[in-house]
């Protein structure tokens, strides 16, 4: 078993070099499978037809630990060096993606339907710096305390994916896609739990080793079960392990420049049936004393301390077994988050956050792109990343279209397969696909305009150096500036765009002066001598009525008050208004008769009290019997004549 393991580990790592990274390529919409990473991103062709194992061979290697240079530096081993480059807990993946079928076509311009069945194989494996101190330095940095290995592990998947998607453009700025995927899984390889710990005694150096462990495994039965043959036809036939993905996506236009996109790629899982199996032990221990070599030799029966010690040894590595142990897995994720600024039709520049989601941690990149489009033969793209604490990736894609027949290859590190020993990340990513219906045809009145376009750039009626195609005044001399067409009153208005072609102006108010200053020209200005905002006129009260027209030029009013105020609001304007604050009639300035004796208050010297209008809204009481009703009586309460206003005489 441990042989046929250590063969399939060797396999993983030579035939494949986590999943290629695609950063590079995530714009590159002359290429259907870039929408692999963005199902938002609608392809420029209208039909795609990808080659068996030819559309897209995808392979890679990521590693956020040490490079072969960390270890060996002029044919010396450098552990030291190497070591001090490690982060407490880092991790080495590889993948292999290889598209069995890939198709793709155009309903109408703005749906895109895609199909694909891709096989798939990742390999991550987790590791320690203890770890890796433990291994080129043996016990020794941890003599007098334990050393652990928690945190390793191993996952090893093999699934085919059939995925079908569909992107839609639903508004000119808007499009956005999605793929549902059907997974088949082939074999699995899960570690639950690696944690082995070793303690050497400072004492006397025993050495003490416990170990929690486990793993599971499924579709492997090959390789766990001497007893069972590989059969290549079940292996790759079998859907007892089905699991489910969906990809999402979309592009969003700001403008015609500035462009956005978001995506997840590859959330779901799989539920493994097959030869499912979990191997594990818990906390078992084993305490080893060393050796004493000349009583080992001497000693003949030094058979049953070897067989002592190898029944230790499998106690704490042996391990127990489950089977028919049904168990899932989550795939390998993605996030990407990316803006784009096309500056023209030819070039363009882009930012990519990328976050690789597996064993519940995010692993992020960074990525800034250029990009060039020459017409519908050309596309090419290079980048620059920041990927697991690495800051030497340029990458390059290039897609040439043959006629039907395109050819693509991407990488995300094109310099670290010339520097392998340097590289942390590796990737390639090429494929040969049939396309039609890339280039737009010309309707029979696009290719008469396309003519009439080349006839006119070719003469030059005016003689002003500027073609007649370009020129927005054929008949009249201008200057190239102006394209073409004359400014007769000089302020950089051409006069075919100029409302007043006589009147040296303001740019900005289509050449026609301004003589206050205001931003309001004086064609339409109606105080054009006086400084205002409003029609070209002031509003001291900023009440949207200009002073001239204004009532109250000092109060902000309504314009049904002609600028004026109306604060209990009767309809009365408060400068006609006798009775400011209480509602009234406007028949009688705006005043109530709030005792209701048929005499207004702003008439009614006793307001709220019934009288008469003989007294003025009052009653005819005599308070000191003079003959003189108190409303008109000076001296209500002092008797006198009423040619003195009621009062005695002094």
């Amino acid at each position: 078993m441990i042989k046929k393991l250590s063969i399939l580990l060797l396999f993983v790592v030579l035939a494949n070099t986590v999943f290629s990274q695609g950063l590079t390529m995530y714009n590159m919409d002359m290429v259907p499978q870039a929408s692999r990473t963005n199902p938002g991103l609608m392809p420029k062709a209208n039909f795609h037809l990808g080659l068996p194992a030819l559309s897209c061979l995808d392979v890679s290697l990521v590693n956020n630990g040490f490079v072969f240079s960390d270890v060996i530096n002029f044919a010396s081993l450098t552990p030291d060096n190497m070591l001090s480059k490690l982060q407490p807990d880092n991790y080495i993946s590889l993948g292999l993606n290889i598209d069995l079928f890939s198709l793709g076509f155009k309903v109408k311009d703005k749906n895109y339907f895609s199909f694909n069945s891709t096989e798939k194989v990742a390999f991550n494996f987790d590791y320690s710096k203890d770890f890796m101190t433990f291994v080129t330095k043996g016990t020794v940095p941890f003599i007098g305390e334990t050393m652990s290995m928690r945190g390793m592990g191993f996952r090893f998947t093999h699934y085919r994916e059939y995925a079908v998607g569909y992107t839609r453009q639903w508004t000119d700025k808007l499009t956005a896609g999605v793929k549902v995927k059907l997974l088949q899984g082939m074999s699995n390889f899960n570690s639950e739990e690696m944690n082995i710990g070793l303690n050497t005694s400072a004492d006397d150096f025993t050495l003490k080793a416990t170990s929690t462990i486990g793993f599971r495994t499924s579709g492997l039965g090959f390789v766990t079960d001497p007893s069972s043959p590989f059969n290549a036809g079940t292996y790759l036939s079998n859907f007892e392990n089905v699991g489910a993905a969906f990809d999402l996506g979309a592009n969003y236009k700001f403008t015609k420049k500035l462009s956005a996109s978001i995506a997840a790629t590859d959330v779901g899982a799989i539920q493994w049936k097959t030869d499912a199996t979990r191997y594990y032990n818990n906390k078992a221990e084993f305490t080893w004393s060393g050796l004493d070599i000349i009583k080992y030799l001497g000693d003949t029966n030094n058979a049953a301390y070897t067989k002592n010690l190898t029944d230790s040894l499998t106690n704490i590595f042996g391990l127990k077994k489950k089977e028919n142990y049904s168990y899932s897995t989550s795939i390998v994720g993605n996030i990407y988050v990316g803006g784009k600024c096309d500056f023209n039709k030819y070039f363009n520049l882009g930012l990519l956050f990328h976050g690789q989601l597996f064993a519940g941690n995010l692993y992020p990149s960074y990525t800034a792109t250029g990009g060039v489009n020459l017409g519908s033969m050309v596309q090419a793209t290079v980048s620059y990343s920041v990927v697991n604490r690495s800051y030497n990736n340029l990458g390059a894609a290039l897609a040439l279209n043959l006629g039907p027949v395109q050819i693509y290859a991407a990488g995300d590190n094109v310099l670290g397969f010339s520097q392998l020993d340097y590289a942390k990340t590796l990737n390639v990513r090429v494929g040969v696909n049939i396309l039609t219906g890339y280039s737009n045809k010309l309707s029979k009145e696009q290719k008469e305009q396309e003519k009439i376009k080349r006839t006119l750039s070719r003469k030059d009626s005016d003689k002003d150096g500027v073609n007649d195609f370009l020129d927005l005044c054929k008949d009249i001399a201008g200057p190239v500036e102006h394209k073409g067409c004359p400014d007769k009153d000089g302020d950089g208005v051409a006069d075919n765009d100029d409302i007043c072609p006589t009147e040296a102006g303001n740019p900005d108010l289509g050449g026609c002066p301004d003589g206050d200053n205001d931003g309001v020209a004086d064609r339409i200005d109606e105080c054009p001598t006086l400084y205002g905002g409003l029609r070209g006129c002031p509003d001291f009260d900023k009440d949207s009525i200009i002073d001239a027209e204004d009532l109250c030029p000092g109060a902000p009013g309504s314009r049904a008050m002609k600028g004026c105020p109306d604060i209990d609001r009767d309809g009365v304007s408060d400068n006609n208004d006798k009775c400011i604050d209480v509602p009234g009639d406007i028949e009688h300035q705006g005043c109530p008769d709030s005792d209701g004796d048929g005499v207004y208050d702003h008439e009614d010297l006793c307001k709220n009290t019934p009288g008469s209008a003989e007294f003025k809204g009052c009653t005819d009481k005599d308070s000191d019997v003079d003959g003189v009703p108190d409303v008109f009586d000076k001296c209500p309460i002092h008797a006198g004549g009423a040619d003195n206003g009621g009062c005695p005489l002094q």
